[in-house]
């Protein structure tokens, strides 16, 4: 297959391309239709031509040939022309009866040429041997061409009424259909002329027909792109950037190519060290122009001026952001990602972010790229900075106002054009980004600024919701360290009221022998529970889960509750069933002690406390009563478990929400039953057989 062949088949699937796509959603109207019947007949036309020139042998093949690729020129003009009528009336959803009427006549005479031509003799084909290379044409054939040519003219016409009348923005849409579109009837009215004048008709005219449309499809396609015909053909950016490169490497190996030829030919000495030593150097020079930053963004910046109707790719510049910033929570990682993102995308090679010390109330470097952090504060009440803070948007400096305010070093890098963009959030200017200057030297457009606008605001929000987490893990360290005193402090309270009981009673009861042994039992076990409370605060955090033991429950509950209980005014009754569990005895004696620490207490004269352990419903039960002042349902539905809440006079709260946990971590359950001037019960619910948390 020739190079010739390529060029009709391109043409003819290229059109037809083009035609569905322009039909590939709806609404399909008067415009799309016709357009699309237009690119048929141009493709209907290149494919007649190409079984003419390259497959015909016999002059009745080529007759008929000719016949077919002239009657496919005559027809496809009627659709072209209820195009161009269309296009010059964008708004109008139907054409009046009066361009229907001119399109009628123009219609049916092309169609009565088409009728002729191909009713009767329209060329004189000679007999010769190889492909096809001229013929002449008859009479009827001439009517046709005429008729074809005017048709054309009208058409060129049309076009250009089209292109004058639309305003800016229409204009810059349409341009390249007109362009690609007018082309391809020059190139036809060209041809159309120089077979009326000399009555033949040459394989090379269809021939050059076809490579015309075949470029000319390319700038139709630019302008489908533009959405003139509402068709949503999107080329990513980057995509055409790479189709660019691989263009540029395909030039690169057909001059390689000729070099060798022309050394070949030249009968130049030694062609192959020459040509070597060429090759490697140009492809050096070939390697460092693609991996240049300057190249490649000044082919970026070409294609978005010329392909798009905006410089940036909004949707992917947004997905890019939230990407590469969303995920990150500290400033530490977020200021180098935002600063990094914002200078590649904008194409500059330096750039410094500025946020505001509350502290000092002034603004500091926080992330420099392509220069040395500065290390000079500036102070909010510059000039430049003030106006700032009212500016909306952001400002282009000049270097004789950069050197007022920043240190010297830094405004030799950050001049003319270099652009200062305020990171403002919620009216308060939190910092700024300062922009150097465009790498290839252009001055920033106001979508250049309107961008930088836009990502300031959302680099403010970022800025501030990473301040706002890093103040809340603050925050949560400190709660979760004043949490830990809270517990260890209430730890040592329990101890010592045992202790100030214990000496309380002393006075009177030192010579009981009884007295003296549980006494004795009493220190020690303070002494126990204050060193598991230095080991557990010396120790990991990992090492705090529960330690699953057989406890005796019954034994448990009076071991940990006589210390507390031993007072004259307060009875104590036991009824106490043995119940064994599995349990950590040592945290669940300090759920016992909580509770009867707070029974003792709400007894304000005399009382009693009344112990209970049974067994029920697979479950072992801890029953707490005292007949003390009792509780409002209020402040057991709302307060009692809350922590750092209590109602006792240098109480810290934490007692009641600190059995609830260990309670819940043996995967049991605290109930509370409580009426004001009466007592209250607690009832503690643990599985028999519990593993606990582990």
């Amino acid at each position: 297959m020739t190079a010739r062949d390529i060029v009709f088949l391109l043409a003819a699937a290229s059109s037809l391309g083009l035609g569905a796509l322009a039909v590939a959603r709806r609404p399909r109207g008067m415009l799309r239709w016709s357009f699309a019947l237009g690119m048929t007949g141009f493709a209907l036309e290149s494919a007649t031509a190409f079984v003419l020139v390259t497959q015909t042998d016999a002059p009745d093949e080529r007759l008929f040939w000719l016949k077919a690729t002239l009657i496919a020129g005559l027809l496809l003009v009627v659709p072209w022309g209820i195009f161009v009528a269309a296009l010059a009336r964008p708004g109008a959803r139907r054409l009046s009866r009066r361009v229907w009427l001119g399109l009628g006549c123009g219609a049916a005479l092309t169609a009565a040429s088409a009728a002729v031509a191909g009713w009767l003799t329209a060329f004189q084909v000679a007999d010769f041997a190889g492909a096809f290379y001229a013929a002449r044409v008859e009479s009827v054939g001439r009517i046709a061409i005429l008729v074809q040519l005017l048709a054309t003219v009208g058409l060129l016409a049309g076009l250009e009424g089209v292109l004058r009348a639309a305003k800016r923005e229409a204009r810059w849409r349409i341009k390249y259909l007109v362009l690609g579109l007018g082309g391809v009837l020059l190139v036809r009215f060209y041809f159309l002329s120089q077979i009326a004048l000399f009555n033949v008709t040459m394989a090379s005219y269809l021939v050059t027909q076809a490579t015309t449309l075949l470029i000319a499809n390319m700038a139709i396609s630019a302008s489908l792109m533009r959405d003139r015909l509402g068709v949503e053909l999107a080329v990513s950016r980057q995509v055409l950037y790479r189709s660019v490169v691989v263009g540029v490497l395909g030039v690169y190996l057909l001059a390689v190519g000729t070099l060798g030829w022309l050394l070949n030919s030249l009968g130049i000495a030694e062609e192959l060290f020459i040509g070597s030593v060429v090759v490697f150097i140009s492809a050096l020079g070939l390697a460092a122009t693609l991996l240049s930053e300057t190249v490649r963004w000044r082919v970026k910046r070409f294609i978005a001026h010329h392909f798009y109707r905006s410089k940036y790719d909004y949707r992917g510049q947004w997905v890019n952001f939230t990407k590469r910033l969303g995920s990150l929570v500290t400033l530490d990682e977020l200021a180098p990602q935002l600063l990094a993102t914002v200078v590649e995308t904008v194409g500059t090679t330096v750039g410094v972010i500025y946020l505001r010390d509350d502290q000092d109330a002034r603004y500091h470097a926080t992330i420099a790229v392509g220069i040395g952090r500065p290390t000079e504060a500036l102070r909010a009440d510059q000039s430049m900075l003030a106006s700032l803070k009212t500016a909306q948007t952001p400002l282009v400096l000049e270097s004789d106002g950069v050197h007022q305010w920043l240190e010297p070093r830094v405004a030799r890098v950050f001049t003319d054009g270099s652009v200062l963009v305020p990171l403002r959030w919620r009216d308060e200017l939190t910092g700024f980004l300062l922009i150097g200057p465009e790498r290839t030297g252009v001055s920033y457009t106001i979508e250049d600024l309107e961008f930088m606008a836009t990502v300031g605001e959302q680099a403010a929000g970022a800025i501030v919701t990473a301040r706002l987490s890093e103040s809340l893990a603050q925050s949560r360290e400190f709660e979760a360290f004043h949490r830990l005193t809270s517990f260890v402090i209430h730890d040592l309270k329990n101890s010592i009221s045992a202790l100030s009981l214990l000496s309380d009673n002393a006075l009177k009861n030192v010579d009981d022998p009884e007295f003296q042994r549980d006494a004795i039992k009493t220190v020690a076990k303070t002494a126990d529970r204050m060193k598991v409370l230095l080991r557990r605060l010396s120790s990991a955090p990992e090492s705090a889960a529960l330690r699953i033991e057989p406890v005796d429950l019954a034994a448990l509950v009076l071991d940990a509750a006589r210390p507390i209980v031993k007072h004259e005014r307060i009875g104590l009754v036991k009824d106490l069933a043995p119940v064994p569990i599995a349990a950590d005895a040592e945290s669940l004696s300090k759920v016992i002690q909580n509770l009867v620490a707070n029974a003792v207490q709400s007894i304000d004269d005399k009382g009693t406390v009344t112990l209970r352990t049974f067994g029920e419903n697979g479950k072992a039960v801890i029953s707490i009563t005292d007949t003390g002042c009792g509780m409002s349902e209020e402040f057991v539905r709302k307060s009692l478990f809350a922590p750092f809440r209590s109602t006792k006079k240098g109480g810290w709260g934490i007692g009641l929400y600190q059995a609830r946990g260990i309670v819940e971590a043996h995967g049991g359950a605290i109930e509370v039953s409580s009426q004001e001037g009466a007592g209250s019960t607690f009832t503690v619910k643990l599985p028999l057989g519990n593993k606990g948390r582990q």
